[in-house]
């Protein structure tokens, strides 16, 4: 029966061909939306590693960049002072333009004692930071102020860059170059997200400076239920202090939530090219069906007529579109394994098996789906009737 398919396929070659091309394309288009879904939904599922509830961040006008150093420190030791008094925040840490949700990165190499060198994204911090965010710290301490006057740089990283760069062994009192400079690990915390939740987590290292140094934004953890009439309050202490009105108040809770509406918005849109792509391939699939068994009425009513059964002839149509297919799938799919293989992106292989094998069980329900009505609709062709129309 298999050898008898190949037979028909093949003498209706035009008209398979232009259904294998369909089917080929269909499979390459869903292979990347999932692939991207997949990614995301991986991505996720990891903790983003810090608080967003009740936190506030202020963008300060870039006008005091124009004082001098001094009149900098000044100013902001000021700030932190006054805001640490209201009665709305609990506590302050300021950073540089490398803040949460931001899309801001700076990456640097780091080199060990035995030269290896290390690409690791940079977060400066103060020594209130983990507090203010409640950052989960699995081994060794944060840093402190007596920690300004050791030889070494004090630095903290996640959990992954220690799993990626030395698996199995802790990093604790490690020490590493950069730039003339040297670091020492004091701590590894749990997970650093800064760039969002659908952003993938990649080795991080939080790196200590003075709060006057960080003079970009302002973090608060707020108490709680604070009402949005204390941004006035907030506004207006820092219009005292920095003699500036441009600095943007904005809950991190909102930040988070644009940051992934934006991925979100994305994915939907994808899904629904993607969902509109696979029912014009349906209805396609579903009309040539059709078409194809109204011109072979004389064959169906042949074959029962020498005892086919009607399952026969569904299975029949089933199995023709089924070995199409999985011709144009195995096609796809050959292109598709070339991304893992040749290493061409820096995303996990198992991530692209994934959706190859999802993107293949997806075409092949959506086949047998479409041709399972015509197949059962072939079944039911009488003999005579059949052969008595084409006669």
């Amino acid at each position: 029966m298999i050898k008898h398919i190949f037979k028909l396929i093949w003498n209706k070659k035009g008209s398979n061909a232009l259904m294998l091309l369909e089917i080929f394309l269909s499979f390459l288009v869903l292979f990347a939306v999932v692939g991207y879904v997949l990614y995301n939904v991986t991505n996720i599922k990891t903790p983003i590693g810090f608080e967003t509830e009740d936190r506030w961040i202020v963008h300060i006008d870039d006008k005091i960049y124009t004082k001098d150093s001094l009149d900098q420190v000044l100013s902001i030791q000021s700030l932190k002072t006054e805001l640490e008094n209201l009665q709305e925040v609990e506590q302050v840490t300021f950073l540089q333009n490398i803040s949460p949700f931001s899309n801001n990165n700076w990456v640097n190499d780091f080199e060990d004692k035995s030269g290896l060198k290390i690409m690791s994204n940079m977060f400066p911090t103060d020594n209130d930071f983990d507090e203010v965010m409640g950052i989960n710290i699995l081994q060794g301490r944060w840093y402190n102020e007596g920690d300004h006057e050791s030889t070494h740089i004090p630095i903290l990283v996640n959990k992954i860059w220690q799993d990626k760069h030395y698996e199995g062994h802790s990093v604790l009192d490690s020490t590493y170059t950069q730039d003339g400079k040297s670091y020492k690990v004091i701590g590894v915390v749990d997970h650093n997200k800064y760039l969002g939740e659908f952003r993938e987590e990649v080795p991080t290292i939080y790196m200590q400076r003075q709060y006057h140094e960080n003079r970009s934004n302002i973090l608060m953890k707020m108490k709680s239920e604070t009402p949005a009439t204390a941004e006035e309050k907030i506004a207006k202490t820092i219009k005292g202090v920095l003699k500036s009105s441009g600095s943007v108040i904005a809950s991190l809770d909102k930040k988070k939530e644009l940051n992934t509406r934006y991925s979100w918005m994305i994915m939907i849109a994808l899904l629904s090219i993607c969902g509109f792509l696979c029912i014009n391939v349906a209805l396609g699939l579903f009309g040539v069906l059709s078409y194809n068994i109204n011109k072979r009425r004389a064959e169906i009513g042949l074959r029962q007529a020498i005892g086919a059964h009607g399952y026969d002839i569904t299975l029949q149509f089933i199995l023709e579109i089924l070995i199409l297919t999985a011709l144009a799938v195995g096609l796809g799919i050959f292109f598709a394994i070339q991304i893992p293989i040749l290493d061409v992106t820096e995303y996990p292989d198992s991530l692209f098996y994934k959706a190859i094998v999802y993107s293949a069980l997806i075409i092949v329900a959506l086949v047998v789906a479409c041709a399972l009505i015509p197949g059962l609709q072939a079944a039911k062709i009488r003999p005579a009737t059949a052969l008595h129309e084409t006669s």
